[in-house]
């Protein structure tokens, strides 16, 4: 082979490569342009899943129920509950969890079914770095039904 034979052989090879990068330019521009002009904007109406504090909710409900059961849980419990709890005997017998849901900031709801009856709590929080999971359970208000305040 020649020099003559392999100039020419490069300068075909080039050209090919020339072509191939201009039509993947192209193609790239056109897809580019296609997907600008589609673009599609959703609105979320459903509000509910970025007002949710999921941490918040899970801590409410492993506190209450080791609370419940009578086996309180330090990480989520704070001492004093801890230790008002166990002189007041506090017992709950949880049929059934019907809600937990975070209110307000450091607050949350549980409603429950305990022996028949419909029975809420307002669960206080106290949230600080120093604790282990950032929450912990500082007070209980017990909500009864109407019908059936004791």
């Amino acid at each position: 082979m020649n020099f003559d034979e392999f100039q020419a052989a490069f300068v075909k090879e080039n050209r090919k490569l020339k072509i191939i990068i201009f039509l993947m330019i192209i193609v790239f521009g056109f897809g580019s342009v296609f997907n600008i002009i589609n673009r599609r904007y959703y609105l979320y109406k459903g509000g509910a899943i970025f007002e949710e504090r999921p941490l918040v909710e899970e801590i409410c409900r492993l506190g209450f129920v080791s609370l419940a059961e009578g086996e309180p849980n330090p990480y989520v419990v704070s001492t004093g509950l801890i230790k008002a709890a166990k002189n007041d005997q506090f017992r709950v017998m949880v049929d059934k969890l019907l809600l937990v849901k975070s209110t307000e900031v450091d607050t949350c709801k549980i409603i429950l079914k305990s022996e028949g009856k419909l029975v809420a709590f307002k669960v206080s929080l106290s949230g600080t770095d120093e604790n282990s999971f950032y929450y912990k359970l500082t007070q209980l208000d017990e909500t009864l039904a109407e019908k059936e305040k004791r």
